[in-house]
């Protein structure tokens, strides 16, 4: 692909990865009154769809430092492997397989706090906005280990809203024209390495 067409790719998967994370979301809300374990599977799939966003910014991103490229390739790649787990070993406890769903948010939301704060030349609103995210998302998935005493539906419902609170951002930047700035070219000005 050329570089004119990868903005255009790119807005097209977070478009799409948005929208897929929040329905996946909604559906997870509405399992939970049905089973616990299928709302926990249901959520992997929103998470599958992040790794997937996640690899294809890291391959394509060039304006960050190489070490932050690796980094969201690395968060998509455990964010994949995670997910699934979650479907080979369905048959586990809903107490332990909320912990690896949980584990893929904090990855996710550190990955949008690298993000928000090592790429420059975007507008101060949409590194915020990464950065807001980064802290809820990391919050949020970490309370599913700090009150491992409350019920599981509530640490799904924590899951859930980060997801789409990420599924959101994804939106949000996919129709915006950041992507742009983020996919520019590498030249003398833009830090790749």
């Amino acid at each position: 692909m050329s570089d004119e067409s990868n903005p255009l790719w790119i807005r097209l998967l977070d478009d799409a990865i948005g929208l897929i994370v929040i329905v996946v979301a909604l559906v997870a809300v509405l399992e939970l009154a049905f089973s616990f374990a299928y709302a926990l599977e249901v959520l992997s799939l929103g998470i599958l769809a992040m790794g997937i966003a996640w690899i294809a910014w890291g391959i394509f991103l060039v304006r960050t430092k190489i070490y932050a490229r690796i980094f969201m390739l690395a968060t998509g790649i455990i964010a994949i492997a995670i997910s699934l787990f979650e479907f080979i070993f369905f048959s586990l406890s809903p107490d332990l397989l909320i912990i690896y769903p949980a584990v893929a948010m904090l990855l996710v939301g550190v990955s949008r706090l690298v993000l928000g704060f090592l790429i420059g030349g975007v507008p101060l609103w949409v590194q915020m906005l990464q950065v807001l995210a980064g802290i809820l998302t990391i919050n949020l998935a970490a309370f599913v280990f700090i009150f491992s005493n409350i019920n599981l539906p509530a640490m799904i419902i924590l899951l859930i809203i980060s997801l789409v609170a990420n599924g959101l951002v994804r939106l949000i930047v996919g129709r915006t024209d950041v992507h742009q700035q983020y996919l520019k070219p590498a030249d003398s000005s833009a830090p790749s390495e």
